[in-house]
């Protein structure tokens, strides 16, 4: 994969990451559903962040 492609894909991801996170804040607060999500939300940031500064480490 390209540093473009790798570039876009983590683009894509963080979009895709953010619009999920605000159709969960539109679950009731203190649902078990909205808390779990909030959790998977939290956990897929983080790998991406962990892809972005792995990419930046090779560059």
């Amino acid at each position: 994969m390209s540093t473009f492609e790798f570039e876009a894909a983590i683009a894509g991801a963080r979009e895709a990451a953010s619009a999920a996170s605000y159709d969960i804040q539109k679950l009731p607060e203190d649902s078990v559903e909205r808390q779990a999500l909030h959790g998977i939300i939290t956990a897929i940031d983080r790998l991406i962040e962990a892809f972005d500064a792995q990419s930046d480490d090779e560059d």
